[in-house]
């Protein structure tokens, strides 16, 4: 085992709000503050001039303190009425209001209306979308509960019938949960931290032989024009199992959506291995991105 500075990195781990829990997720709490930075102390020195009067005692005997002559110094009969001219002028030296506190970060903006509750998530995908990006699929409420400042409501579209094409088993599942924060500033914060986790991950690829499911993730793309910023990211593992996870801020709202895909062979649905086959990431960016518009435009209209 490689031990020291050479030793191999560990992947990076995937945000809770990445994994799937029945339709459910973990809250994403904003972003964790970062490391306490040192805060230096100084001491002034204080001179003291002027008589003192110290205590002189010699060894064995007792004498009375002997009071010691202040120091006396000669100063300069007239001062200069002007600085030197090697000195930088008042023009030249920071103001008041430029010495004091640094400026403020802009507060963030956003052209979208706020939202004050969430609506059923069920209801924001037509039946004619999920059919044809996941078949034989039904819609259940996910397991979503407010908390960490936020209100949370999700839905998933799982196949309840076997979807089978040229003796392919197309297996398809869409989940898609949504965040109203009390600010767009909030928002902001939740949507940076899931965007700082995938672009930790894009691009890598897990190597840790002891794990089953050793995943490869795919480079952070955008989706122009859907809400304020949205990114997505591909991730493939070795039992064939595919997915795109997509992050959108629109406003004080935030919307999580995740779209499997996984084709077995003979349509087994408990092929592995060599017998599934891994969906391509165009397809499924492109449902993706299609789930993602929709979400924000019911949102907004």
């Amino acid at each position: 085992m490689i031990q020291g500075p050479q030793a191999p990195q560990a992947p990076p781990v995937p945000p809770a709000s990445y994994w799937p829990d029945g339709g459910g997720e973990r809250p994403v709490s904003p972003k964790a503050p970062g490391w306490a930075k040192g805060v230096l102390a100084g001491a002034a020195a204080v001179a003291v001039l002027g008589g003192a009067l110290i205590a002189v005692r010699n060894v064995g005997q007792e004498a009375p303190p002997v009071a010691l002559p202040s120091p006396s110094f000669d100063l300069p009969s007239t001062l200069p009425s002007t600085l030197p001219s090697s000195l930088p002028s008042s023009s030249g030296l920071p103001s008041e209001a430029a010495s004091s506190d640094p400026a403020e970060t802009p507060a963030a903006t956003s052209t979208f209306p706020p939202l004050k509750a969430v609506p059923e998530v069920c209801d924001l995908l037509p039946a004619s979308l999920t059919r044809r990006l996941a078949p034989k699929s039904q819609s259940a409420p996910g397991v979503q509960k407010d908390g960490y400042g936020a209100l949370r409501k999700g839905c998933e579209w799982t196949q309840t019938a076997k979807n089978i094409k040229n003796g392919t088993l197309e297996s398809r599942t869409i989940h898609l949960a949504v965040n109203v924060w009390p600010s767009v500033a909030a928002a902001r914060d939740d949507a940076e931290f899931n965007f700082g986790s995938m672009k930790d991950m894009a691009g890598t690829k897990e190597d840790n032989p002891g794990l089953r499911f050793l995943s490869t993730y795919g480079e952070m793309k955008d989706f122009d024009g859907v809400g304020d910023e949205t990114h997505a990211m591909y991730t493939q593992n070795l039992k064939g199992t595919t997915n795109v996870w997509a992050y959108i801020v629109m406003g004080n709202t935030t919307i999580n959506v995740r779209y499997f895909g996984t084709d077995n062979k003979n349509g087994d649905i408990l092929a592995q291995g060599k017998d599934t086959e891994p969906v391509a990431e165009d397809v499924l960016m492109k449902g993706a991105q299609e789930v993602a518009e929709q979400a924000v435009k019911a949102l907004t209209s």
